[in-house]
Order: C-alpha cells, then sequence, then structure tokens
C-alpha cells in the first residue's frame, strides 16, 4: 500500500505536467508556425506585386527573385511563357482559376519534388503570374522546435514524477509508522506504542488522534481491569457468607427451625445484594444509561414520580420540596435512576426519619438523618465501589452514588455531597437549566 500511494502521487503530478507542458508547447508550436508562414505569405506576395507591376517584364523574372523564389508565368489560354518550375508540373486549378482575371488572387500550397512550397497565384490582362516559396526553412524551425518541446515535455514529466516521489515519500513515511502501530496493537494487543504526529497538517492531526484514540482506550481498558478486580472483590463477601450458611444447614440438619429461618434470611438478603450489584454492574459496564436520548425534563416532575415510586416500594415517607422550578436536558431513564439511587442511598443510612427531597432550580438534594458522611470519605463517596467505614455493615453495591456521577456528568453536570450540621447528609446534583 505504502508504495502505491507514493507511485500514485508520483503518476499524478507526471501527468499533470506532462499536460501541462505539453499544451503549451502545443499553443507555442501553432503560434510559431502560423507567423512563420505569415512571414513566407508576406514575402511572395511583395514578390508578386514587384512582377505583376511591370507586366512587359514578366517574359524575364528578376534574377534575384529566382534565387528565392519559383515563378511561372502563363498567357490567357494557360501555356507557361516562362518557369523556373520543374517542366513536369502541370498548371493547376488555382492559376487556371484566376487567367485573365486581374487582382484576382489565391494563396495555397503544392509538393514539387518532395519538397513543399507556399504559392500566390494573381490573375493579370494578360494571363496569370504565379511565385512559390519553399517551406524548407519554416519546416526545419518547426521540426526542432517539435524535437525541443518533446524533450521539454519528458524533462518536466520525469522532474515533476522524481518530485512527487519524494513527496510522496515525505507524506508516507508518518502513515507508514501509524500503520505500523496499528498493526502491533491488532497482533499483540497492547496499546503502549510509539506514535508519530503533533503536526499541524492532516497527517499529523491524523497521528494525534490516533494517540489520543489509544489513550482512551487504555483508560478505558484500565476502567474494565478495575471495574473487574472490584466486581471481584465486591462478590466475593456475599458468596462466601452464600458458602458458609449453605454449609452450616447441610453439616447441621438438626438446627432448630428458628435458627434455621435465620439462615434462610440471611440468604435471602444476601441473594437480594448479589441481585442487585449484579445489575449495577450491568447498568455501569454496558453503556445503557448512555445510549437513550437526551430529552428536555422538568426535574421537580421527575422528582415527584420517583420519590413517590420508591416510597411506596420502601414503605417510606419521601417528601418533595420544590423552590424554583426548572428544565433540564438528560435521558428520562438515565435522571430517574441517578434520583432512585440517591434516595434509596439515604434509605439505607436513614432507617426510620423522613427522606426529603429538595428540588431548587436545576439543581436536587436528598436529605437524611443518618449518621452522615466522615470529612475523610466526602470525595470518594461517588467512587465505584467506595463504602465508607460505617457502611460496611449494610447492603449495597457501592454502585449507586458512581452512576448517579456518570448520569450527570456526562450531562454537564456536577454531584455535590454535605454532612448536614444538623446531623445526617445532603447528598445531590446540579445540571445546566434550559431556558
Amino acid at each position: 500500500m505504502r508504495s502505491s500511494i507514493r507511485w500514485k502521487i508520483a503518476l499524478a503530478m507526471a501527468i499533470v505536467a506532462l499536460v501541462a507542458t505539453s499544451s503549451v508547447g502545443v499553443i507555442g508550436y501553432r503560434s510559431t508556425s502560423i507567423r512563420l508562414v505569415d512571414e513566407v505569405d508576406r514575402s511572395i506576395v511583395q514578390a508578386t506585386a514587384l512582377l505583376a507591376a511591370r507586366p512587359d517584364r514578366l517574359q524575364i523574372p528578376a534574377r534575384d527573385l529566382l534565387d528565392i523564389y519559383a515563378v511561372r508565368v502563363v498567357d490567357n489560354q494557360g501555356r507557361t511563357m516562362q518557369t523556373s518550375f520543374d517542366d513536369t508540373v502541370p498548371v493547376d486549378d488555382v492559376l487556371k482559376s484566376v487567367l485573365g482575371q486581374p487582382r484576382e488572387r489565391r494563396v495555397s500550397n503544392t509538393s514539387v519534388g518532395g519538397i513543399r512550397y507556399r504559392v500566390h497565384t494573381i490573375g493579370l490582362q494578360s494571363g496569370a503570374v504565379q511565385v512559390a516559396r519553399p517551406l524548407t526553412e519554416t519546416d526545419s524551425v518547426l521540426r526542432d522546435i517539435r524535437q525541443r518541446t518533446l524533450l521539454l515535455v519528458i524533462a518536466v514529466s520525469a522532474l515533476a514524477a522524481a518530485l512527487g516521489w519524494l513527496l510522496a515519500g515525505s507524506v508516507v513515511a508518518p502513515l507508514r509508522r501509524l500503520t505500523g502501530a496499528a498493526v502491533l496493537v491488532e497482533q499483540s494487543g497492547t496499546l503502549d506504542v510509539d506514535v508519530p504526529g503533533g503536526g499541524r497538517d492532516e497527517v499529523g492531526r491524523l497521528g494525534t488522534a490516533f494517540r489520543g484514540m489509544l489513550g482512551a482506550l487504555q483508560r478505558s481498558r484500565a476502567e474494565q481491569q478495575r471495574l473487574v478486580q472490584d466486581a471481584g472483590h465486591e462478590l466475593r463477601t456475599p458468596l462466601t457468607s452464600l458458602r458458609t450458611n449453605l454449609a452450616v444447614m447441610r453439616r447441621h440438619p438438626e438446627l432448630p427451625d428458628v435458627t434455621k429461618q435465620q439462615i434462610l434470611d440471611d440468604l435471602d438478603g444476601e441473594v437480594s445484594e448479589l441481585t442487585d450489584l449484579v445489575n449495577e454492574l450491568v447498568a455501569v459496564a454496558s453503556g445503557h444509561l448512555a445510549d437513550q436520548p437526551a430529552q428536555d425534563l422538568h426535574l421537580a416532575a421527575v422528582a415527584e414520580d420517583v420519590s413517590a415510586r420508591v416510597g411506596r416500594r420502601r414503605g417510606r415517607d419521601i417528601g418533595v420540596r420544590v423552590t424554583a422550578p426548572a428544565i433540564v436536558r438528560v435521558p428520562r431513564a438515565g435522571l430517574e435512576r441517578a434520583i432512585t439511587n440517591l434516595i434509596e442511598n439515604a434509605v439505607k443510612f436513614d432507617r426510620t426519619g423522613p427522606i426529603e427531597v429538595v428540588v431548587d432550580g436545576a439543581s436536587l438534594t436528598v436529605l437524611d438523618g443518618g449518621p452522615g458522611i466522615p470529612a475523610e470519605d466526602l470525595d470518594r463517596v461517588f467512587d465505584r465501589f467506595h463504602r465508607a467505614e460505617s457502611a460496611r455493615t449494610l447492603p449495597g453495591s457501592g454502585l449507586g452514588l458512581a452512576i448517579v456521577r456518570e448520569v450527570v456528568e456526562r450531562h454537564g453536570g456536577t454531584v455535590t455531597a454535605a454532612s448536614r450540621p444538623e446531623g445526617g447528609a445532603a447528598v445531590g446534583f446540579s445540571l445546566p437549566p434550559i431556558p
């Protein structure tokens, strides 16, 4: 492919040079040819005028004219009275057409003995006179021009092809390195490769974009690895608890019914936690929320719908206070998931008190009366799988608030978390309002 591109560029430049120089050459050749023939025409017209001006001398053409021109004089019957042409050259139709017709003129071409002539014929009262000048010199000049033009076209086309080859090499070299990097990524799977780029031209911008793409892939791969590692760590605890409880049930079938019921309740809770964790992992890994189309939504209306739905499911009183309405542009499914996760997080930490959702313009905050957020955890509450020390004994996947941040930041918003002075936490987000 590399040599193909170089050859195409070199060939294209050679063709452009060939067409350009050929066009200039043809135009120059035609212009020179016309100019030379015009000069010949002027000279034979002048010579003919000199002869026709003295009809009494038509029988004896001037000797100096015969050194340059061929002359033929005929009478009204077309008989040759005087000629310097070859005797075998017949009187042609051009000469016959002007016999006895003063001031009738014709200019024509003829060949005699393999030599081309430019011929001027003029009619006279007593016959006609014909003066011809050989085009040998003119043909020689034009032949030389053709040869020089051909050499010039070949030289310029070859030079253009060579320059095209060199220029193509400078273009293809970084493309070749980019291709090598792409092949290395394909064959080895490694993303840590040297990529040329940084220039301001198209190839440089391509290299920069390719390097940025590899960087994004590296970050994505790192995120995937961290997600798998964190998920494995989070899955280990409920799976270990499930295995332990099942082992106890097998080894001690004589356990009291009350104890068995407690173990079954624990198993049911662990299964529910595993289900929630898997659902959250699927939501994060599949990018389903990112694929939803954005739409203009009344934030307060969505907050009221979600609060009522979670309240019924959890059997809790969840109030909504709207201080200022606003419209935001975000996928409805993503917005509902974010608000649901915030309320579920508050319900988890405040099991008895009222939960309040405050909508202030394009900002939403969920208030609870739980233990609050330790200062050292404020910057990490939205990280994947992060769980504060006080929350490690509580159910949860550690992904709920991470999903909130993903949805909000994807649409130009910010997330906030703080401990309330009167106790509890205030966790929420702000989105850009739609005017």
